[in-house]
Order: C-alpha cells, then sequence, then structure tokens
C-alpha cells in the first residue's frame, strides 16, 4: 500500500512544485493539490495505526493465558477484577454514562462519536451541546442569532449567504481544511472502523483516540452540535452588538453598536461588520475581543424606537442606556449615562424631590461638564424620539437592572476621565 501511496501523490507534489502561486488561474490547481498531499498523508497516518494496534491485539491474544474457572471463594473479587482489566464503557448505566459525557470537552465528544454508532447518537445528543454553547457562546448569542441560524436551516445555506443583511465571506480550500482537517480525518477513520470486521472495543477506541484540538467533525445540520462547529469554523456570522464601535475612534466612546460577527479560531477574535452609517458604506473592524461583545439586550431593531418602560422609577444615581442617532438615516446606538439631579437641587439625599419632577435629568459624564453633550432631559409621560441635526436624535431608554451590565460599561470608561 505504501508503495500505491507514493505514487498516486507525486503527480499532486509535481503540480504543488510547478504552478507559480502568482496567477490566480493556478489558485485552485495548487490548492487541490495540497488537499490531496494531507489527505495521502492522513490516509498513511491511520494505515500504520491501525496496523499497529492489529500486531498489538495479535500479541496480546497470543501472550494472554487461558481463564481459569473462579474459585467460589473469589467470586466476590470479581467485579473489582473486571473494572481494573477496564470495564466496557456502554456497559455503564445510562445515568452513570451521560454524566460521564457532560464532562467531555466539545472536541473529546467529537472523538467519542466516532467510536460507534451507540456512542455517535449520544455523544450528539442536543442537550449535551446545548450545554457547551451556553458556557461559551451564551453572553453573545441572543434570540436574533438563533433565528437567524434557523432561517438558514429552512431556507438553505447557499440562500441564506446570499442575502443582503449578511455579510459573504469566501473561504478557500485551505481555510476550510485548517479548520475541519483533523475531524475530517476521525471521521474517515470511524467510518473505516465501522465497516471493518476489526473494529476496537468502545473502552479500548477511547484510551487510543487523541483528543482532537479542532473543530468537532461535521454533524446533521439540524443539530446543536451543527451550529457551534458553524460558530467555531467561522462559518456562521450572527447579529449582536460590539462596545466602543471602531475601537480608538473617539466618536463611539461608552456606546453600543449593532454588528455582523464572524469567529477566528486562529486568533480567538472576531471580525465585525457594521451597518451603513446613512450613505457611508458599512465598515468592517477586525480583532474585536470577547469583553466587547454582548447580545442584543432588547429586540427592538437599530433602525426602530425602543418603547421605554422605566422612566416613572428612574432617580438620581441609577445608570441606564440610551438610543441615539446622528440623523435620521443612521441606525441607533446604545449610549451609557447617570441619572442627575435638578438643576435646582442641591443632591441632598433627604432632601432631594428630582424623583417626582416630570423631568428626568441624563447625565453622560465623561463628557466636561459645560459640554452639549453632557446632559439633556427628558420627559417621564410624553417621551419620544427628541433631538435635531445638531445634537442628534435620543431615543428610547433602558435602565441597568443588575450590577454586572453597570460594571461591563465602567470596564470602557475612558482613561483620562478616571485620572
Amino acid at each position: 500500500m505504501l508503495p500505491l501511496l507514493l505514487i498516486s501523490t507525486l503527480p499532486a507534489f509535481t503540480l504543488l512544485l510547478v504552478a507559480p502561486a502568482t496567477k490566480a488561474c493556478c489558485k485552485l490547481a495548487r490548492e487541490l493539490a495540497l488537499l490531496a498531499l494531507l489527505l495521502a498523508t492522513e490516509l498513511l497516518r491511520h494505515a500504520t495505526a491501525v496496523g499497529t494496534k492489529e500486531r498489538e491485539r495479535g500479541a496480546r491474544m497470543s501472550s494472554k493465558p487461558r481463564p481459569a474457572l473462579v474459585a467460589p471463594e473469589a467470586e466476590a473479587e470479581t467485579p473489582a477484577a473486571a473494572a481494573a482489566a477496564g470495564f466496557p464503557l456502554l456497559d455503564l448505566p445510562e445515568l452513570a454514562l451521560d454524566r460521564v459525557l457532560e464532562e467531555l470537552s466539545p472536541a473529546s465528544l467529537a472523538a467519542m462519536a466516532c467510536v460507534c454508532a451507540p456512542l455517535r447518537d449520544r455523544c450528539s445528543a442536543d442537550a449535551l451541546w446545548e450545554r457547551h454553547l451556553r458556557l461559551k457562546w451564551g453572553h453573545v448569542l441572543g434570540a436574533a442569532a438563533r433565528k437567524e441560524w434557523e432561517a438558514e436551516l429552512l431556507g438553505g445555506r447557499g440562500a441564506a449567504r446570499g442575502s443582503a443583511t449578511r455579510p459573504t465571506r469566501r473561504r478557500s480550500w485551505v481555510d476550510s481544511l485548517a479548520c475541519a482537517c483533523r475531524p475530517f480525518s476521525s471521521w474517515i477513520g470511524c467510518r473505516w472502523l465501522l465497516k471493518g470486521d476489526h473494529a476496537p472495543a468502545p473502552s479500548s477506541a477511547v484510551a487510543a483516540e487523541p483528543t482532537p484540538t479542532t473543530a468537532p467533525a461535521a454533524p446533521p445540520t439540524d443539530t446543536v452540535a451543527a451550529w457551534y462547529r458553524a460558530l467555531e469554523c467561522g462559518e456562521f456570522s450572527f447579529p449582536a452588538q460590539v462596545y466602543n464601535r471602531e475601537d480608538g475612534h473617539v466618536g463611539f466612546v461608552l456606546s453600543c453598536y449593532d454588528a455582523h460577527l464572524r469567529y477566528h479560531r486562529r486568533t480567538d477574535t472576531f471580525t465585525a461588520r457594521y451597518p451603513p452609517l446613512g450613505r457611508k458604506p458599512g465598515k468592517e473592524e477586525d480583532g474585536v475581543q470577547w469583553n466587547r461583545v454582548r447580545a442584543p439586550p432588547v429586540s427592538t431593531p437599530a433602525q426602530d424606537l425602543h418603547a421605554s418602560d422605566c422612566l416613572e422609577e428612574l432617580r438620581p444615581g441609577d445608570h441606564f442606556e440610551i438610543q441615539w442617532r446622528k440623523n435620521k438615516d443612521f441606525p441607533y446606538g446604545w449610549w451609557y449615562g447617570v441619572v442627575g439631579h435638578q438643576e435646582s437641587c442641591n443632591g441632598n439625599e433627604h432632601m432631594c424631590r428630582c424623583h417626582q419632577d416630570d423631568m428626568v435629568v441624563l447625565e453622560f459624564q465623561h463628557y466636561a461638564p459645560g459640554s452639549r453633550w453632557r446632559q439633556t432631559t427628558v420627559s417621564r409621560k410624553d417621551h419620544r424620539e427628541k433631538g435635531d441635526e445638531t445634537d442628534g436624535f435620543y431615543g428610547g431608554i433602558r435602565k441597568l437592572q443588575t450590577k454586572d451590565e453597570i460594571s461591563t460599561w465602567r470596564r470602557f470608561w475612558p482613561v483620562d476621565v478616571l485620572n
């Protein structure tokens, strides 16, 4: 088999050397040659591993003595001896097996699914992958992201990616192979072992299977595992919000804007594509860190006014988010502020009656005192979009309810204000 494998890869290796890398017409040929070489390497590794396992198994079978009859007085020690020798994983009670699978990482679950058909069904259960999806992606995936994924499943992956609402990025063969090469080779080995006559026992396969370090192998598309893999490989861009849009731009300090995000495993960061600002085309920002991303806290689209339901309970010192846009062609962004006191109030907590006034003072304390951006007022009873082309338009208000929300905003507080 080895000579045949070397002969079959010789044309691919020659094509990889001869085809110039600068010409666009030769790019596909080089990628196909590289794909052939990588697959040949994986097949050679698999053939070597299978031959080694067969030789080791034959040596153990030839050297293993025939078991003697168990004496009656030793029957009580048989379960312990069987456990020490290696208890078959599928012989565990269902609750115990489920508990073991819950402790596995996503990569280990993908490897376990290649052992046998019963484990493949168990390791593809939505309950297991929902937990991993919640732990890693829960704070950046909202209801809108789930709806887009469901729409992609219903409408087809190609049609959904061709829509105008989601940006597309052409992935070369090499990019896809870099994300899924190792799981693909594991899947090949899994299929061969299941079809062959010498499939190893589940316990021995688990012990011999190396833990993959890349994304899980492709499961059925309508499962949570498929969604997890699509997110990990950057095959699915999802709607979320990004703090401090275009990081470093002073015009977006303490703001949070809608964007479509795509994950990159190599850098553990996101690429954010923002919607157009008026007539200006949408911009992309690379290298967005996890701490700058959140799931949208409300379902209101970026172009719509949010219905404020907290105006009656706002008091001085409360933290809030308010919609703001430069003009009516722009999408809304959420901006952070603190409720302030009326001019006639001295700020004494025992004498303050600002919470009884119809007007609410909204302060943006990262602006200097006296700045036209420092303060604005809204009506509790008759609040609607307010503003003009000079100061922009203020929209709906949302009160921050938890300390985590407040601390997240304060993490982006400008350094010069702190000093």
